[in-house]
């Protein structure tokens, strides 16, 4: 067994040499590794970044080409002027609409564009020409596009390049976005999934702007295809893994040619890191592949122009280049199979050479290494013989003499052991078998000796207590307390302290520790601290429960008095803050108490009233009552309702009480709470209400007088009012009608609550008086009322809705003017004015006749000759039929000019007109030698009015300008949009209105001309007949300067007569 030892002994030696030597040699060469693999890799990662920053770079600007090319064609689509006319008619369709109108509108065309038979054709309400644009424009970028669309300023569509589409975008993102409330951007969508297209689409848009480009008219939008984007990034690859992505802000990938969308997960890290700038690469512990320790190189899309907030759904693009890892770092792994094959081969020489050396040491020392094992057994008759001329064998003799040495001092110590076992003995039974507990610590506070009656007590065994400290067995919030009794102890050689020990079932133990610190005089050093501890737990519970019951009981007395105090505050203050004088008197009607309300009533102090009677401050009068009541409370009744009677304040003056006697205790504690309430004032208002009373009665019968009188003369006036008067209830029912209907035939007793409707023939039965119900605004309007012979009566009717006193609408009030006999006479007025301007027109007419029908009359003598050629003839033929349908169509409209006829609104367009009338009217100018000058407005729209009335309004005025301008002047006529109304001017250079005629220029056959030369009806029933359009005739005039006649009529709110006026 020895001879095992040994040579295990001398193989581990061995081997520590071996390793010794193989580490010197190993460890230089291994950090040396160390470092050009690290060195290595960060080359390799700058490399690899770079070049994926680079490829990320690239992939992005392919991009940003792409959106930028769909923006500038949409930009180019939206300045072509067909587009942009077609985009205005649509926008004039709105015009004159309030909201709803509008909604209801576009939903009517929405289901015409749904209800269209074939879903695949465009409608052929659409504008074709700008429609074929849009679809050749398609056709060209078709494997980029899935369509082009153009709507209005409500999001309504206006052309589009398939018919595929919805009809209404006014609701969706892109739109708003792109109109902006009419301010306009460019706006770039996210990659979305379209139902209607079945594929996912970038939509780009841009506004479509008026010519200033202040305001914008209708958006733009192209539809891109997404496999457009997924080419430009599929086609870029870096190694066999490497690929780009397009991804946003947040990490969420949009575009990966390799993964599903659904596969890719967003490290927090990664995003944060490709945000911090516009391009570069960084290195992450998990890519969007879940890659671990990846590379990835970025770019920010940059778009040049300004776009909106809401494109990218308000998250920028980036485009990201990544690699698979291990085909990342593969040159790298290559190199570290070299570098560690070369490793194993430098490890072997170093092991050999190691081996050689050991060998050669560890002979002598084994030898040593086997006597120093019998000394250590105690055989110290075998000295070490080593011949090997080092320190080797100086340290053999060494060991020989350190064996001799304590050969004799063993023998010597053996001797003392044996005296000090004995006395030991001797003190452990002394401190073992003591009634209190006692233990000793070192310095550091760990117990060294613990005696076996502490043991007992604490549950520990000594093994357990030797290795503890003794705020091991402290509760935690007393630790501090020991660790400054164990400092103190080398400064205090006795000291005490009071704590509590833990026994190893956790019960607490009160102790006392009395301790003696024994120091070593040499160096001033604590040995140890012996310490007595006594058990003082029953002690302590004693005097813990001496203090809680006396401090219980403080706290007891503390809270009854606070209690009381509390309370008698409260009732004092509800003493003093009654709203009635409160005195406090005994029973014979001594006052003992008052409270503040009685000084603020009667004046009188605290100090002045006490210990006076309360009998003191009554009328003689009623001395006797209030004895009663006292003595009434004392012996029976506990509290006496209230009683009325008179008492004097301060001053002397009597003020009328109600007094509420109380019993407050019983036999010696009894008092009488006597309490006045101050009803001076009260009495006071009774008397004033009484006579005020009185007063009213009399008003009310004198008023009711004057109220027959005024309701018996109002129902004289309504009877006897030349209109008829009527009500109706929420239902246009009769309520009241006045006699006067009966001049249509009707009995008002038939016509109480029958439909006022009943009355109107049918094209006037319309929602006009519901519409009043619920606007709440007064009318005036024209209707035709049906009289009890079937006549028909044209009646102007003012209605105005009725209140209650809430200002809820309960019906409507009306008066019925009967003006058929009125408008028959309007009617000659103006049939007479027509006759009169058809005279005016006749000699230039015949004039405008005559010019054609000479030269037919010219053409046909040459051809009666016979000697034209054919050609000639038919140049002869083709100028004779046009001076033929000249002559025609000057008949025709003097006829349609000069004929009565029933009025016909319809959408008209307004410069043709005046050049309509231009035709009857420029031989006058011609004949003055004037000037015409015509400004017309070209995006006028259409009016709804009756076009030969309009003839006649401006055929009136345009031959008063001629007759007012001398020769050489100049005649001006302009239509404009002002104030959502059109507006056509006839101004002329001539005279001008004098200041005192122009009040009167409309009156009804005023005239400032000479007999004969005119009727004074012209500006008359010009000023009716645009009145009758709801519109206004005006006239601004300087006389010597000349006149300008205004037409002013309101915008019809129907979409067919809103198109552009050629």
């Amino acid at each position: 067994m020895p001879a095992m030892k040994r040579w295990l002994w001398s193989q581990s030696l061995q081997r520590k040499t071996i390793l010794g030597m193989v580490l010197v040699g190993l460890l230089p060469l291994a950090l040396s590794l160390f470092l050009t693999y690290v060195e290595e890799r960060r080359a390799l990662r700058e490399i690899t970044g770079s070049n994926f920053k680079g490829i990320a770079v690239e992939v992005a600007r392919k991009i940003e080409t792409q959106i930028m090319r769909g923006i500038n064609e949409a930009q180019q689509l939206a300045t072509i002027p067909f587009i942009r006319a077609a985009v205005k008619e649509a926008n004039r369709s709105y015009e004159g609409r309030e909201s709803e109108k509008i909604k209801a509108f576009i939903e009517e065309w929405k289901e015409r564009w749904r209800a269209r038979k074939n879903p695949h054709e465009f409608p052929a309400f659409v504008n074709r020409i700008a429609t074929n644009y849009l679809v050749d424009w398609h056709a060209v970028r078709k494997s980029d596009y899935l369509g082009i669309l153009v709507t209005d300023n409500q999001g309504a569509l206006v052309l589009s390049s398939l018919p595929q589409v919805r009809f209404y975008h006014g609701d969706t993102e892109w739109w708003e976005a792109a109109f902006q409330q009419g301010q306009g951007q460019i706006y770039v969508s996210d990659l979305t999934f379209d139902p209607s297209f079945g594929t996912h689409v970038l939509n780009v848009a841009v506004p479509i702007f008026d010519q200033g480009r202040h305001q914008a008219l209708g958006t733009v939008s192209i539809v891109l295809r997404r496999d457009s984007l997924f080419r430009s990034i599929s086609e870029v690859t870096a190694g066999v893994t490497g690929h780009a992505m397009l991804i946003d802000v947040d990490g969420t990938p949009l575009i990966c040619p390799v993964l599903s969308l659904e596969q890719h997960t967003a490290n927090p890290a990664m995003v944060a890191a490709i945000n911090e700038e516009q391009t570069g690469w960084v290195h992450v512990t998990q890519d969007t592949h879940g890659a671990k320790d990846s590379l990835v190189g970025y770019a920010h899309l940059r778009i040049p122009e300004t776009l909106a907030t809401e494109s990218f759904q308000g998250r920028q693009w980036l485009t990201i280049v990544r690699q698979n890892p291990e085909e990342t770092y593969a040159p790298l792994q290559q190199l570290l199979v070299k570098v560690a094959m070369y490793g194993v081969v430098v490890l072997g020489v170093l092991w050999l050479a190691g081996l050689i050396v050991a060998r050669k040491l560890v002979s002598p020392i084994q030898t040593l290494h086997e006597g120093v094992q019998r000394i250590d057994a105690g055989n110290w008759d075998h000295p070490l013989v080593l011949k090997t001329g080092d320190e080797i064998e100086a340290l053999s003799h060494a060991f020989n003499k350190m064996a001799v040495n304590l050969k004799q001092s063993f023998s010597q110590l053996n001797t003392q052991m044996a005296e000090i076992r004995l006395l030991e003995e001797r003190y452990r039974d002394l401190i073992e078998n003591s009634p209190e507990m006692i233990h000793q610590i070192d310095k550091t506070g760990r117990f060294v000796h613990v005696n076996q009656t502490e043991l007992e007590k604490l549950g520990f065994t000594l093994l357990e207590m030797l290795s503890m400290h003794l705020w091991d067995i402290l509760p935690a919030e007393r630790k501090a307390e020991a660790l400054d009794y164990v400092n103190r102890l080398p400064t205090q050689p006795r000291s005490s302290l009071e704590t509590v020990f833990l026994t190893r079932d956790g019960t607490p133990i009160d102790v006392e520790i009395h301790s003696t610190a024994l120091i070593d005089s040499d160096t001033g050093d604590l040995v140890y601290t012996r310490a007595f501890v006594r058990d003082v737990t029953e002690r302590k519970a004693l005097q813990r429960q001496i203090d809680r019951y006396t401090t219980h009981l403080e706290q007891e007395v503390a809270a009854q008095t606070q209690q009381l105090s509390e309370s008698e505050k409260r009732y004092r203050v509800l003493f003093d803050r009654s709203a009635d004088s409160i005195f406090m008197v005994d029973p014979a009607g001594g006052i003992v108490a008052v409270n503040e309300r009685e000084q603020e009533v009667f004046g009188y102090k605290q100090e002045t009233l006490l210990s006076r009677s309360l009998l003191t401050l009554v009328p003689d009068s009623y001395k006797e009552t209030v004895r009663q009541l006292l003595d009434t409370v004392v012996s029976d009744e506990e509290k006496i309702p209230a009683t009325e009677l008179e008492v004097f304040d301060a001053p002397g003056k009597l003020r009328s009480v109600e007094m509420d006697v109380i019993r407050v205790g019983e036999g010696s504690t009894l008092s009488i709470m006597v309490q006045l309430r101050d009803i001076t004032e009260r009495k006071l208002l009774e008397e004033q209400l009484q006579r005020h009373s009185e007063e009213l009665e009399e008003k009310v019968q004198v008023r009711t007088l004057e109220i027959q009188k005024t309701q018996k003369y109002l129902e004289s006036l309504l009877e006897n009012a030349n209109d008829v008067i009527y009500t109706l209830d929420r239902d246009q029912r009769f309520t009241y009608v006045n006699n006067k209907v009966e001049n249509w035939g009707y009995h008002k007793e038939d016509l109480l609550g029958r439909p006022f409707l009943t009355l109107l023939a049918k094209r006037h039965r319309s929602r006009r008086l519901k519409d009043i119900l619920e606007l709440e605004v007064k009318q005036e309007y024209e209707v035709e009322v049906i009289s009890q012979s079937g006549e028909l009566r044209s009646v102007l009717v003012s209605v105005s809705p009725l209140e209650n006193e809430r200002h809820d609408v309960i019906g409507v009030l009306g008066i019925a003017r009967d003006i058929t006999d009125r408008k028959l006479m309007e009617e000659q007025f103006r049939n007479t004015e027509r006759l009169a301007s058809v005279g005016k027109l006749a000699a230039g007419v015949a004039h405008e006749i005559n010019n054609p029908l000479g030269g037919i009359l010219n053409c046909l003598f040459n051809i009666r000759k016979g000697t034209l050629p054919s050609e000639r003839q038919e140049e002869y033929f083709a100028y004779m039929e046009d001076g033929l349908r000249r002559a025609q169509k000057i008949v025709r409209q003097l006829l349609d000019f000069s004929q009565q006829h029933e009025p016909e609104f319809s959408m008209n367009d307004m410069n043709g007109l005046v050049d309509r009338v231009l035709v009857l009217t420029n031989y006058a100018i011609a004949e003055k030698r004037l000037q015409l000058h015509k400004v017309y407005d070209h995006d006028l729209p259409s009016l709804f009015v009756d076009p030969l009335m309009i003839e006649q309004v401006l055929t009136n005025l345009i031959l008063n300008a001629v007759q007012a301008t001398g020769e050489g002047g100049s005649i001006i006529l302009q239509t404009r949009l002002a104030h959502e109304r059109c507006e056509i001017d006839v101004g002329d250079t001539g005279s001008g209105i004098d200041p005192e005629v122009r009040p009167h220029i409309f009156d009804p056959f005023f005239t400032t001309k000479g007999t004969g030369e005119g009727t004074g009806l012209g500006l008359s029933v010009s000023l009716g007949i645009v009145e009758r359009h709801g519109g206004q005739l005006t006239v601004e005039s300087e006389v010597g300067k000349g006149t300008v006649f205004t037409v002013s009529l309101p915008l019809s709110a129907n979409r067919v007569g809103l198109v552009k006026v050629s």
